[in-house]
């Protein structure tokens, strides 16, 4: 995410509606807005002096029109990357709801990653997707805490398999 942020936000500077049309060499550089900016933008409690001094880093001097305009840029690609995420996995769930011939599926699923667990809101715009483009589904979200996706899938497979048995 944070490569598409930077890419954007050097649109932005030259179309001259981002610090006064001007990019730093480091913002011009690949690979140096990493994701956890992203993160820790979106995380600003509204004073924008965490957003200011993570752009100062990047030798910007921004006003606070940038800092907003920057966290805008930050929302929306961090909103299309759980839109994207949400219906890869849409498709996949409905696909099975289909394929076993039921009205309502009852489905589990184990989730990780690291901007799963620490961007502020990607869980919940995650989440609130996967349903609206799952009608007749009953998800539960089961985050991993094992670090790969190999223990999310095996938390999700014990959690159906409890569930299973308590329904017996």
């Amino acid at each position: 995410m944070g490569e598409i942020v930077r890419l954007v936000l050097l649109k932005l500077v030259d179309e001259n509606l981002l610090f006064n049309g001007e990019a730093s060499e480091k913002l011009k550089t690949r690979g140096t807005f990493e994701t956890r900016f992203v993160s820790q933008i979106e995380s600003d409690s509204g004073d924008r002096k965490q957003i200011y001094n993570i752009l100062t880093a990047f030798e910007l001097l921004p006003s606070g029109t940038d800092c907003d305009i920057v966290r805008m840029v930050c929302e929306s690609v961090s909103t299309r990357a759980a839109q994207m995420c949400s219906a890869g996995l849409a498709g996949v769930i409905n696909r099975m709801r289909e394929s076993r011939s039921q009205d309502t599926l009852k489905i589990t699923v184990g989730v990780d990653g690291s901007v799963y667990k620490l961007h502020p809101s990607f869980k919940d715009r995650f989440h609130a997707t996967v349903r609206q483009l799952t009608p007749g589904c009953d998800i539960t979200f089961i985050q991993s805490e094992e670090g790969s996706g190999r223990g999310a899938a095996l938390v999700s497979a014990v959690a159906c398999k409890m569930a299973c048995m308590m329904g017996q």
